[in-house]
This record gives C-alpha cells, sequence and structure tokens, in this order.
C-alpha cells in the first residue's frame, strides 16, 4: 500500500529500481509468464502464491515491506468498517501514530469486535485471554483509553458497557483456563478507566476464578482511582488468603514472560525474574502512588521470595524505591518504602 492507502501493481513497486519484467523474473527464479500476470495488477498480492511471494520477497527490494502493509492495511480497513457497523469509530491518527505494534493493535480491536457483538463464546475467552502480556495489555489498553490522545477509539463507552454486560456470560461453572484469564482482562481494563470496582461484574465464582478477577479488579481501580485503602485491604486479603497470595505471585512473572502461562497457575521452584524485574521499576516510577504502595507493601516483598536476587536489579530496585519514597506525601507508603529499603541493603 502506499502512504495514501492505494494499492502498487508489481510493475510499479520496482519501477523505482529500474527493473522490468525481466530482471523480476531472473532475479526471483520465477517464470516470465509468471511475472506476466502479475505485473500490472494492482491485486497481485491475493493472486500470487506463497512460494512465489517468497521468491519475490527474497529478491527485490521493497517487495516484503510492501506485502506486510498491505496485509496490515487490509485486516484494518476491513476492522475498522466492522467496528463502525457496531457504532465504534476507531481514531486513525491514534493508529496510526501509536508506538505499539500495528498487529498487537489489531487484534485488540477485535477483541472489541467480539465483546461490542456480546460474543460469549469458548473462542471469544480463548481470544480475549491472549492479551495477557505487557505488549498485548498496551493495545488493549489504547482501545479502552478514553484519553483523545491515545485513545483508539473515539468514543469507548459502548465497549465498557459491553465489556460489563459480557463477562457474567463468559463465566462458565466448569474450569475453564482462558475464561479465567478472560474475566480478569475485562474486569482490569474495565476498573482502570472507571477509577472503581463495578457492582456489575462482583459476581460470586468460588476459588481461582473469583480470585483471579478480583485482582484484575483491584489492579485496575489502584491505576484509575489512586485508591490506597484499597491496595491496604488486597495486601490484608493476601495475608489471609493462600489463593489469593498464590496467584499474586504466578501474575507477574507469566505477564513479563519470565515464567510460562501455565493453567494450573504454578511457577517453576528456581525462577529469574529478569523482565518482572524491568516491569516493576518502570511502574514505580510511573504508576500513582496507591499503586506503589501495593508494589512495596504486597509484590515485592514475595516475589523477593522466589527471586532474591529479584532479576539481578537489586540496586536499582534500591535507588528506585528511595527516591519514590522520599516523594510521596502518605506517611504510611514513606515509612513502607523506607522498611523495604531497609530489608533490601541487607540482601544486597
Amino acid at each position: 500500500m502506499t502512504a495514501d492507502g492505494e494499492p502498487k501493481s508489481l510493475s510499479e513497486i520496482t519501477r523505482d529500481m529500474g527493473l522490468n519484467m525481466s530482471d523480476v523474473a531472473a532475479f526471483s527464479g520465477l517464470d516470465e509468464s509468471t511475472i506476466f500476470r502479475l505485473w500490472d495488477n494492482t491485486g497481485w498480492l491475493d493472486r500470487v502464491s506463497g512460494r512465489s511471494l517468497q521468491s519475490l520477497m527474497s529478491s527485490v527490494p521493497g517487495i516484503a515491506e510492501y506485502s506486510m502493509a498491505h496485509a496490515i492495511r487490509k485486516r484494518r480497513d476491513v476492522l475498522v468498517n466492522d467496528l463502525h457497523g457496531e457504532g465504534l469509530t476507531v481514531d486513525m491518527s491514534v493508529l496510526e501514530r501509536s508506538d505499539v505494534p500495528q498487529q498487537h493493535l489489531l487484534n485488540a480491536l477485535e477483541a472489541a469486535l467480539h465483546i461490542v457483538r456480546g460474543e460469549a463464546t469458548q473462542k471469544t475467552s480463548s481470544f480475549i485471554a491472549r492479551f495477557w502480556g505487557r505488549e498485548q495489555d498496551r493495545a488493549l489498553s489504547a482501545v479502552y483509553s478514553p484519553d483523545p490522545e491515545n485513545g483508539l477509539l473515539a468514543d469507548p463507552r459502548p465497549l465498557f458497557e459491553s465489556s460489563i454486560d459480557l463477562a457474567p456470560r463468559l463465566n462458565r461453572k466448569t474450569y475453564s483456563f482462558h475464561s479465567i484469564l478472560a474475566l480478569n482482562i475485562l474486569t482490569h481494563q474495565v476498573s482502570k478507566v472507571t477509577g472503581a470496582p463495578e457492582t456489575d461484574l462482583g459476581f460470586e465464582v468460588p476459588g481461582r476464578q473469583s480470585a483471579f478477577m478480583m485482582r484484575g479488579v483491584v489492579m485496575g481501580s489502584l491505576i484509575g482511582s489512586n485508591d490506597i485503602e484499597l491496595a491496604e485491604r488486597y495486601r490484608r486479603e493476601l495475608d489471609s488468603t493462600p489463593v489469593y497470595a498464590a496467584l499474586e505471585e504466578w501474575s507477574f512473572p507469566t505477564y513479563t514472560r519470565d515464567g510460562r502461562i501455565s493453567s494450573d497457575f504454578t511457577l517453576p521452584s528456581s525462577l529469574s525474574l529478569r523482565n518482572t524485574a524491568t516491569e516493576v521499576l518502570r511502574e514505580i516510577a510511573e504508576y500513582n502512588d496507591a499503586y506503589v504502595y501495593y508494589l512495596v507493601s504486597t509484590y515485592i516483598p514475595l516475589a523477593l521470595q522466589r527471586d532474591p536476587a529479584f532479576g539481578g536489579k537489586l540496586t536499582e530496585l534500591i535507588r528506585a524505591v528511595e527516591s519514590r519514597g522520599a516523594d510521596c506525601r502518605d506517611k504510611r507508603i514513606r515509612q513502607t518504602c523506607n522498611t523495604l529499603v531497609r530489608q533490601l541493603k541487607g540482601i544486597a
């Protein structure tokens, strides 16, 4: 695709390089008759075979780049039109300037389409569950964001409403790992935007499902509301409820891919939290005080039990906690940061 979205024929792509039909055939090893059939056809990518396309991509500059741009633009246009039909308008300027890979953003838009259509199927649960991960989460957050500068949708409110409606219907009586992840992801995104746990999402399901869903609500609410008391209540809940502590310990390493996403919510006995450490350091610097309090009072002490070296970043962690603690107005947060720093210096 060109910058304005118009398709290009094979002859147009190669013209600026001074390559003619015979040149392309010779370099790619394809029959000239094959190149002839594709040469002036702007829809040639839909006609070329996979093997022939590989030969062209590996021998003619610009073909690989054009092929990827074509595939992305084609999928994008379909999703934008389908979402428009459901009452959601995609902000194309945000989509085009985002630093999140376009493929992740298109996946997130497809998830939004499943949600706004109310498709309460196992396929939908499985698709949404794939957004458990740092880059995927960034893409989905952009879809839910009401920020006019960074939100992919001009008005995401119908998506919030559809998510609240869909979440209980994704809940199944039988154990489904993908449903558990999908519920967590939906509740996290909605509560992050609303800033408070949604009563409509507060249905009761025993065991891991309700615990993991509640973690999604709490994390989103902390980010959205800066509620320190909520962080403290969550800490106390972890102290008294083993399933919460187990899920909390599992969440960060799998989200950052330090550990494998496992349906039994277990981690290997030996695990270096390298990616987790990088993510936690970023969050200490960027997130609000309530979320930082959750990190220093709840997650980091738990992580140190799993990996006392904290992914080889103890020194950076000490500096980050010291610096952030000094900037916090809340006395409880400052004291918790100071206590953690003393503990970390004893390890380092």
